[in-house]
């Protein structure tokens, strides 16, 4: 597989936008922790904003600018269409935990579809490393919880985030993947200077040097109203960084670079988030909670890159019952399941 220049760089967007009101204002401006953040133009985040360059403190020469299309005004972008000979490889077959292991209800989910090409590219988001080994248990994680200021986003999410890159730890080195922790930002407004460039977003990962995430004060037009805001985010953002460590962001480049295929990326991030929320034991899941979850995800600000509000509720509930990540393999999905 041929790297893309630049591709690496590319910043990862966060969490889609929230459509619910800004929480309270904060009252003067707590120093805040540095932060990088990026400002993704308005939408997207990840796949849907633009690609930057990466830092020149880096000893090779600097990747040319990449750029990633910007939302389309069209209702219906043009599908991905895996390319390459149908594959004769035996489908990743995921494991979904028993619906009482964490107080869900009751749920069928339709299988996975199983791979559908032998191109290279498509095998590396199709049939991924990742998918196999059993998700695991998120143990000393802070309890869930509104946040409402920078301080307290900070304290929260970089507690949070502490906690998932302990539990990978083990499985990143079983896989050969680097077990470094990535540092963690926070920023006060709505931009920030990051290794991918300035972008614009309420949080997001740029894979320069290693990976980093960044978590800004726009956050909390999620993180102050609902309780898993912040579990949410970081677990969304920390799934682009399995991503990177598993090599889908070239890939997703190579076989499509455009917004179904950023969908795809997008979509099985928040899969991912959610199934680290099941197995976080800093609380337990009641029907209430559960229920809770669905008009969340349907609070997203369709942009064309996260995806529909539809696809959004159905990958992250589908996340709450996955045992293994195999289950939010968003890249055999047909089209209409990544709308």
């Amino acid at each position: 597989m041929t790297a893309r220049p630049g591709w690496q760089y590319r910043p990862m967007g966060g969490p889609p936008l929230w459509a619910p009101p800004p929480p309270p204002k904060r009252s003067g401006g707590a120093g805040v922790v540095l932060l990088v953040l990026l400002l993704l133009a308005g939408v997207g985040l990840f796949a849907a904003a633009a690609l930057f360059g990466a830092v020149s403190d880096m000893a090779s020469p600097e990747p040319p600018v990449v750029v990633q299309p910007e939302p389309s005004d069209e209702s219906s972008p043009t599908p991905v269409e895996p390319s390459g000979e149908p594959t004769t490889s035996v489908p990743v077959t995921p494991s979904v935990s028993p619906a009482d292991e964490v107080g869900l209800p009751a749920r069928e989910w339709p299988p996975i579809p199983g791979p559908t090409s032998s191109n290279p590219d498509w095998v590396t988001l199709q049939q991924s490393a990742l998918y196999a080994p059993p998700l695991p248990t998120l143990a000393g994680c802070p309890p869930p919880g509104v946040v409402l200021t920078l301080a307290e986003l900070e304290a929260a999410a970089g507690a949070q985030m502490d906690c998932l890159q302990a539990a990978w730890k083990p499985t990143l080195a079983s896989l050969g993947y680097s077990t470094q922790d990535i540092p963690v930002f926070f920023f006060a407004g709505d931009r920030v200077e990051t290794p991918c460039g300035e972008v614009s977003a309420p949080a997001l990962y740029c894979s320069a040097q290693g990976g980093a995430i960044y978590f800004g004060e726009t956050t909390l037009n999620g993180a102050a109203w609902h309780d898993f805001g912040v579990k949410d985010m970081a677990g969304h953002e920390y799934g682009h960084h399995l991503q990177s460590e598993a090599g889908m962001f070239m890939a997703e480049y190579s076989v499509g670079g455009d917004n179904e295929s950023a969908r795809r990326l997008e979509l099985q991030a928040t899969c991912f988030g959610y199934a680290m929320i099941a197995h976080d034991r800093s609380f337990t899941i009641t029907r209430g909670v559960y229920d809770s979850f669905e008009p969340f995800l349907r609070a997203v600000v369709e942009d064309g890159i996260h995806g529909s509000k539809d696809s959004v509720a159905t990958w992250g509930l589908r996340g709450l019952y996955s045992s293994s990540l195999g289950n939010c393999n968003t890249w055999t999905a047909l089209p209409g399941d990544v709308d």
